[in-house]
């Protein structure tokens, strides 16, 4: 499973996941491992083809990149006689097994250390739940802020909105130079991931950033206003044309896309709601 990063070595401290992938019919699961699950899913051929169940998935996150491939190793030997093959050979297609192994899998992930010497044992939790916070906490800055550069936030924006989009609709609005993000019921979602994900949407810091230079410190927000309209919450995105002024307009495409990933993502849940109410 190509879930490393090739510019950090495999035993950097830095945290990874196990996770246990579901698809929609219940067919197969797959078990892989990643430092960022979310972003390796999204390059399965399965998620392309509006496959997978991401609601319904779990993970279990590690301390680092060398423990989460020793629970995999560990998974995939345990399972091998589970395992089964899908109809194509692309990226991922070793690692997907009968769904009748998942309670298994389950377990033994619950029966492992978090470490090779620590005592407790692993936590599963939803996929779709926000991960470990991997940034430090800069409490020489007085309020305790997790400050970053802009590429960095943007970065985390994506996780997490990316996380809400599976379960919520995101729906994109507002003028072509200033996006308003809608996400659909999301005040009405109590449970689950969303109850994770809510502080972190809401947490105005997390779509801030400050860069220091040698003329002084330079900051921004991707997020200008976030508001509730009944049942919806509303981010109102920073105009396109104050982004083209930040790292010399580098961000521009970076958040085009990201808008771009939002409004397919959307398209596909309303596809999939419409085929879902066809007799």
């Amino acid at each position: 499973m190509s879930g490393a990063d090739p510019g950090m070595p495999d035993g950097a401290a830095v945290p990874a996941a196990v996770y246990l992938l579901q698809r929609h019919d219940g067919q197969r699961f797959k078990i892989g491992w990643a430092r960022e699950p979310l972003s390796r899913v999204l390059r399965l051929p399965e998620f392309e083809a509006d496959e997978l169940d991401l609601v319904g998935s779990q993970a279990a996150w590690l301390p680092s990149v060398v423990r989460a491939q020793q629970v995999e190793r560990a998974l995939h030997r345990g399972l091998a006689t589970f395992q089964v093959k899908p109809a194509h050979q692309l990226d991922g297609y070793t690692e997907w097994f009968r769904p009748e192994a998942h309670r298994t899998a389950l377990s033994m992930i619950r029966q492992m250390p978090l470490g090779g010497r620590a005592s407790s044992s692993l936590a599963v939790v939803p996929f779709l739940s926000e991960p470990d916070e991997p940034y430090d906490l800069g409490d020489d800055l007085g309020q305790g802020a997790v400050v970053l550069d802009a590429q960095d936030v943007l970065w985390r924006m994506e996780d997490v909105l990316l996380r809400v989009a599976a379960f919520c609709p995101v729906r994109v609005e507002g003028a072509a130079d200033q996006h308003v993000l809608r996400i659909v019921g999301f005040r009405r979602r109590g449970s689950g991931p969303a109850d994770s994900l809510r502080w972190a949407v809401l947490d105005v810091d997390r779509y801030r950033w400050q860069t220091a230079t040698a003329k002084g410190n330079k900051a921004g927000s991707f997020v200008q206003l976030i508001e509730y309209e009944g049942a919806d919450l509303l981010l109102r995105m920073a105009p396109m044309r104050q982004v083209k002024t930040w790292l010399e307009g580098a961000l521009t495409w970076p958040v085009l896309v990201l808008v771009e990933r939002l409004r397919r993502w959307a398209a596909k849940a309303e596809r999939r709601a419409a085929a879902g109410c066809q007799p």
